[in-house]
């Protein structure tokens, strides 16, 4: 029989979940639910993370070659950027936590009735 690493952590804790991550998995529908758990399962979602990686590299090329009129327009040119990497993490995320929630509710159900 194989040796389970106690120390291995196979979940994300949920102290270390983002709100906007948690506000999505609360309010996606049973069918978004189980869409996101097939793509978080599926073979070619690593190929999905590697494109979102390789979208990171290109918003940091941008952001350092943006030519900005003033340190403000600079500072929002790199918030948006930073906003649009955070939501594709973000959905990322959903997907490998849509499993859980999937469970979690299936408990909700069973306990109310």
């Amino acid at each position: 029989m194989e040796e389970i690493d106690k120390r291995r952590k196979a979940k994300i804790p949920v102290k270390n979940v983002p709100v906007p991550v948690q506000w999505l998995l609360k309010n996606a529908t049973g069918g978004q639910l189980d869409y996101l758990d097939r793509m978080g399962k599926g073979e070619e979602f690593r190929d999905f993370v590697n494109l979102i990686s390789n979208f990171k590299h290109y918003n940091v090329y941008e952001a350092f070659n943006y030519i900005a009129k003033d340190e403000k327009d600079l500072a929002l040119f790199r918030a948006s950027k930073r906003g649009e990497l955070a939501g594709l993490d973000a959905l990322i995320m959903v997907c490998q936590l849509a499993k859980e929630e999937k469970e979690r509710r299936k408990k909700l159900k069973e306990v109310r009735k």
